[in-house]
């Protein structure tokens, strides 16, 4: 437990002048409203769910590949690999560019501009889709969706992290996962029941779908709060304390002095150890880029590596061939209803993206997301070595169980949990900026692997079948072992005591053993009530 301030008031038997993990279930109660705002400003992630698994769901109905596709001898038509390849990397490659220049906005203008922007942007980009005459239009409208979709990706699990209470940090940041989740079942359950459609509605009907969210986001918009601890960074307290007023809608005023001074507190002790960035201002067209650049010096270096790893190494352990492809791959290796296969694959998934919500909270993010990690490589190898089977027809079925097990494990584990860690790891002063560099790093990976499984999967190409496991078991290798020298447990712990073990440069590993130890201190006692946190000045870059 974590002073804050003596005490001022005890809110339906809770203290929340400190901050105590044990209370957080008691909290959650209290927090219904938090949760509808937390849930709309997620639906924004709910575009890259769409986005990411559209190429491998729209390719396999037969108006769109009438539509883009090439004619073959026999009368069929195929979507070749460089077109998919294109279709699905241009949105990642637009997501790195826009965070670059948006990023770095964030601290200038706050959170909530971007979100009209990129609503505006994300109808655009469907618009283009949509009336697409040819496969370079459409491939235009998947790269300025992309551009939405990357500032979304990094407004919505920013906002959630900066905004609830710190118990209950790693519950309300599973939004982030299930959200993604979502968005891929609904485009495969709309793809399932469109392809039943006669005329471009077939196809159609998936992309015109998309307009719901940036539509719910406007409609939303000028009601929606402001981050808080922007507004107090920024020196606006009286409005924080009308942006908490409407997230919580609390009528009890002494909850807002605590809010506030809590913020406050967090934002003065990020300042002692690691010195004021707009002490450091660097400007580029007015905008403050010193926060990039600090995200990559001294002690933050390694919590930006983390954060990068825990995002990243989603991509790395195979998520874009098991959720990106899992319809188009599930056609190709011969499952014949492939669709129905694949719309209970995605349920499987968020029934398990769900189940994180509360684990991640019980179990710890280090835990859920190290272990399971080595799990997942053992079956992307199962699934490499049931693809080298010369009966693939039989073999097709035994990929699909393993497909089902290796989504379930996914979704409860770094699925959900790498965007926790990665969301919450980096010091408060530069979590605009970090959730940027995560954002462009994602990105990256999207990019090569979306760019690369066409080509390792399509007829026309590689022909791989289930043998892409051994690919992704490799990189997967790469991630399950660098996480468990990189990832801390932070279950519960409060960001000054984060930034307190990694200035004393604490092994990530042995992160929940040290925080115990601070907490018993500060809370025996003959202890002050306020933390006393060890400080070490960050040199001079």
């Amino acid at each position: 437990m974590t002073a804050l301030m003596p005490l001022t008031s005890i809110i339906d038997g809770i203290d929340y002048s400190i901050v105590n993990p044990e209370n957080k279930w008691r909290i959650l109660r209290s927090q219904s409203r938090f949760f509808l705002w937390a849930l709309l400003i997620s639906s924004g992630v709910v575009m890259q769910g769409f986005d990411i698994v559209a190429g491998g769901q729209l390719v396999v109905l037969p108006e769109f590949k009438k539509k883009f596709g090439v004619l073959l001898a026999d009368g069929s038509y195929i979507i070749p690999a460089h077109y998919l390849s294109a279709w699905n990397s241009i949105a990642p490659a637009c997501e790195i560019v826009s965070t670059f220049i948006f990023a770095p906005m964030l601290e200038k203008y706050g959170r909530k501009p971007g979100i009209v922007v990129a609503s505006f942007i994300s109808s655009a980009g469907i618009l283009l889709q949509q009336l697409a005459p040819d496969w370079k239009v459409h491939l235009a409208g998947r790269g300025v969706n992309g551009i939405a979709i990357g500032m979304m990706f990094t407004i919505s699990p920013l906002w959630i992290g900066e905004t609830c209470r710190p118990e209950l940090r790693g519950f309300f940041l599973c939004f982030f996962n299930t959200s993604i989740v979502f968005g891929q079942l609904a485009i495969v359950a709309l793809s399932r029941g469109s392809s039943h459609i006669e005329g471009k509605w077939q196809w159609w009907l998936p992309v015109v779908a998309m307009y719901f969210f940036p539509l719910l986001l406007l409609s939303v918009w000028p009601f929606f709060p402001e981050s808080p601890y922007w507004l107090v960074r920024q020196g606006k307290t009286a409005r924080a304390r009308e942006a908490l007023q409407r997230v919580y809608g609390s009528n009890i005023d002494s909850f807002y002095d605590i809010e506030i001074h809590r913020l406050e507190e967090e934002i003065r002790i990020a300042t002692e150890l690691q010195g004021d960035l707009d002490a450091k201002h660097k400007a580029f067209l007015g905008v403050n880029i010193s926060a990039e650049s600090e995200c990559f010096k001294g002690v933050n270096l390694k919590r930006t590596l983390t954060a990068i790893f825990a995002a990243s190494g989603q991509q790395l352990i195979g998520a874009t061939f098991v959720i990106g492809y899992a319809t188009y791959f599930l056609d190709l290796i011969g499952v014949k209803d492939y669709f129905n296969a694949s719309v209970a694959l995605y349920v499987v998934m968020i029934v398990a993206s769900a189940a994180a919500f509360p684990l991640t909270e019980v179990i710890g993010r280090r835990t859920l997301i190290v272990w399971p990690q080595f799990v997942l490589c053992f079956f992307l190898l199962l699934i490499g070595i049931m693809g080298c089977v010369p009966n693939q027809s039989r073999a097709s079925w035994g990929i699909v169980v393993f497909l089902y097990i290796w989504a379930v494990i996914y979704q409860v584990s770094i699925g959900a949990t790498g965007f926790v860690l990665a969301s919450e790891i980096a010091t408060m002063r530069l979590r605009g900026a970090t959730q940027g560099v995560i954002t462009i790093s994602n990105a990256v990976w999207g990019l090569i692997m979306q760019f690369t499984v066409p080509y390792m999967i399509n007829p026309d190409a590689g022909n791989l079948g289930g043998k892409v496991g051994f690919i992704f078991l490799g990189t997967g290798l790469v991630a399950a072992v660098g996480g468990w020298f990189l990832y801390p447990e932070t279950k519960g712990i409060p960001f000054e005591i984060l930034d307190e073990l990694y200035t004393s440069k604490v092994a990530p590993r042995h992160f929940w053993e040290k925080a115990q130890e601070v907490m018993t201190r500060i809370t025996q006692p003959d202890s002050k009530q306020e933390l006393s946190v060890h400080i070490e000045k960050v040199p001079a870059h």
